[in-house]
């Protein structure tokens, strides 16, 4: 493991059993996890903030526990409801004004909360042996029944 910009100050927690990465690194992740609203907005100007060579960042970026951290970190944000109802909130707005790539963005995501109905049709009869007129007479029948279940419930 390459020894860099930081690379040598990580602790063991004795109380976890766990290896704690060095605090500016930790900082750094922070920022990094700020997104488009952190300050200030680029890592040179961050590294010069906290007096640390750029090159150093690089490094810390490239090694493996850092890394890991990051992405463990970022998959949980991502995953955070108030995250992901911002990005459902901003699907609605643009399928309302007329997107349809928003809608139906929009409404896959909502389908998987809407209850999906089966029908079942107890039939010995072979549907193939219908005639046009049969089988369209079968089905306004069904449909019929199924519409006076529906108003019922």
């Amino acid at each position: 493991m390459a020894q860099n910009g930081g690379g040598r100050g990580w602790k063991f927690d004795e109380a976890t059993g766990v290896r704690v990465m060095p605090v500016w690194w930790a900082e750094l992740l922070d920022w990094f996890l700020c997104g488009p609203d952190r300050k200030p907005l680029t890592q040179r100007e961050w590294a010069a903030e906290k007096g640390i060579h750029e090159d150093s960042i690089r490094r810390v970026k490239r090694d493996p526990r850092f890394a890991k951290e990051w992405d463990r970190r970022a998959a949980e944000l991502n995953i955070h409801p108030e995250r992901t109802q911002s990005v459902i909130d901003s699907l609605h707005t643009q399928a309302v004004g007329g997107s349809v790539q928003a809608a139906s963005l929009y409404l896959q995501y909502v389908e998987k909360f809407t209850p999906r109905r089966r029908v079942v049709v107890d039939d010995d009869r072979d549907a193939g042996g219908l005639s046009d007129f049969e089988l369209a007479d079968a089905l306004e029948v069904e449909v019929a029944q199924l519409r006076v279940v529906s108003d019922a419930g």
